[in-house]
Formats: structure tokens, sequence, C-alpha cells
């Protein structure tokens, strides 16, 4: 039985694009980026007109990686013990299986 592990990844730095070589045999999909941007006053008294402005980047990627059963525990520790810095991580495990018919009659 094969499992697939879905990592997803927000990065509010670009480091997170080293990724690559840090986890073999994974598909890197790239996902929309978002950009927010703040408006704030200087003065609230004065200078009205004066303002500064800040902007914040999250990029986004799916890395899709495919494991035996018996090796998800080994891969699922790694991951919880790999530290990049500013990144989120969200990781969903899916399973493959197939149904046996001569079993579910027998237990009908």
């Amino acid at each position: 039985m094969a499992a697939k592990i879905h990592i997803i990844m927000k990065s509010f730095t670009s480091q997170a694009n080293k990724i690559e070589g840090v986890i073999p045999y994974a598909q890197k999909i790239g996902l929309p980026e978002s950009r927010s941007l703040y408006t704030v006053l200087r003065s609230p008294h004065i200078d009205k007109k004066s303002r500064e402005q800040f902007s914040m980047h999250v990029k986004k990627q799916l890395l899709v990686q495919k494991s035996e059963t018996h090796e998800l525990q080994k891969k699922l520790f790694w991951l919880k013990r790999l530290r990049l810095l500013g990144v989120q991580y969200e990781i969903q495990v899916s399973f493959k299986t197939r149904l046996d018919r001569k079993k579910l009659q027998a237990a009908l």
C-alpha cells in the first residue's frame, strides 16, 4: 500500500526557495503568492499626508512525496525535526486502498 505525503509550505522569506535539495524525491508544485500592503500614518496630527507603506509577501509551495507505509513513521519524524526559519508546514497524508469484494461479501 502506498501513501502520499502532501506538504503545504508557507514562507515569509525567500529562503524557502532553497528547499529543493532538502526533501529528496519530492515533486515541487508552485502555488499562488499573496501580497498585502499596509499604509500607516507617520504623524496623526500635523502631517496627515505623510505616510509609510509596508508589504508582506507570502510564498506557497506544495511538495508531494510518495512512500510506503512502513517508511511513513520515519519520514514524518524526519519532517518534524526539519527546521527552516520563517516557514509554516501543513502535512496531509493520503492512502490508496482497494476494497476486497470477497471479504466484504463474507462479512455480509
